[in-house]
């Protein structure tokens, strides 16, 4: 039988297993080390709270990299609200914006869903920036894969829009 002190913590384990996984998500997403370190602290204080919800270790991933992700396209999207002096153009881009190219360059991705939901922000981060296929993307957000379809078209429509208006 385990005295008290030597049974495992569910909390640490999964800490010790995904912390360093969760926290280079949020270093890519967030292009930031203290930034990601905070993220990733509050990832498992809300993993923490709601520990019971996950049943398997699969979903335990799945579970914490959608908190994860959450945070950090919150984190984002609050960091458009209190914006840094850096022009109204995108980054990068001078005046002649192409959405292939716009895609493929982290900060224009950054740039681009800023400006729009939640929503279309996940999926479009998840598919161009971490480079995941769309079934991929359609777990971890728990979400149809025509679902996911559907919101990459409307984030290409919206960023082909943003990208007019900021070459014009």
């Amino acid at each position: 039988m385990y005295h008290l002190l030597t049974l495992p913590d569910p909390l640490t384990d999964l800490y010790r297993r995904y912390g360093p996984l969760i926290y280079a998500r949020c270093r890519r997403m967030l292009d930031d080390g203290a930034a990601a370190e905070d993220a990733t602290q509050e990832t498992f204080m809300r993993v923490h709270r709601h520990l019971a919800r996950a049943h398997t270790v699969q979903e335990a991933l799945s579970w914490i990299y959608r908190i994860a992700t959450n945070y950090c396209l919150n984190e984002i999207r609050d960091r458009r609200l209190r914006p840094e002096p850096t022009g109204d153009a995108l980054p990068g881009l001078g005046t002649s914006p192409d959405l292939e190219r716009s895609l493929a360059d982290r900060a224009a991705v950054r740039w681009i869903a800023a400006s729009l939901p939640e929503k279309l922000r996940a999926v479009a981060w998840l598919h161009y920036v971490e480079g995941m296929a769309q079934p991929e993307v359609a777990e971890v957000l728990d979400i149809s894969r025509r679902t996911v379809v559907y919101r990459l078209e409307e984030f290409n429509q919206r960023a082909r829009k943003l990208l007019e208006r900021s070459s014009a």
